[in-house]
């Protein structure tokens, strides 16, 4: 690239503006369900791969482990996940989504949809297609730099 180039010219950091204004209208279609969108991810991973333990929870989210935990707290008091004792090793609990989690995932998978016909209104399939070839490249990169510090 010849002439730096960033994308928050504006001193408005694009990523951070979609992922926080994403994050709005998601909460707010999930309002009525009261969920937010930390907690949904993580019924979402539980409903794909159920009886992860905290810690690789955590690790797929790329959230603390304490995060993690307080995640954990609200949704078990609300009844869609369950802690068991993991019994290849006592000192961890395995975490399993509930058939009410896997019922809420379908909302909201419904609701991702929605947001991404909102967020992608106006946008063809190829400007679409280039820019989460581009975004994916750049979070790979960036992941590559965080694993050699």
């Amino acid at each position: 690239m010849g002439k730096e180039t960033s994308l928050s010219d504006d001193h408005n950091p694009i990523y951070q503006d979609i992922a926080r204004f994403r994050a709005i209208i998601f909460d707010a279609l999930l309002k009525p369900h009261d969920m937010t969108m930390s907690q949904g991810w993580v019924l979402v991973h539980l409903v794909r791969e159920n009886g992860l333990r905290q810690a690789d929870l955590a690790a797929r989210l790329e959230i603390a482990t304490v995060t993690t935990s307080k995640l954990i707290d609200r949704l078990e008091a609300r009844g869609y996940v369950e802690r068991r004792s993991d019994p290849e090793d006592r000192r961890s609990n395995r975490i399993y989504a509930t058939g009410q989690a896997k019922e809420l995932v379908k909302v909201m998978t419904r609701t991702i949809f929605e947001v991404d016909k909102i967020a992608n209104e106006g946008i063809s399939d190829a400007e679409l297609a280039t820019t989460l070839t581009v975004l994916h490249r750049m979070r790979d990169n960036l992941k590559t730099a965080i694993a050699r510090r």
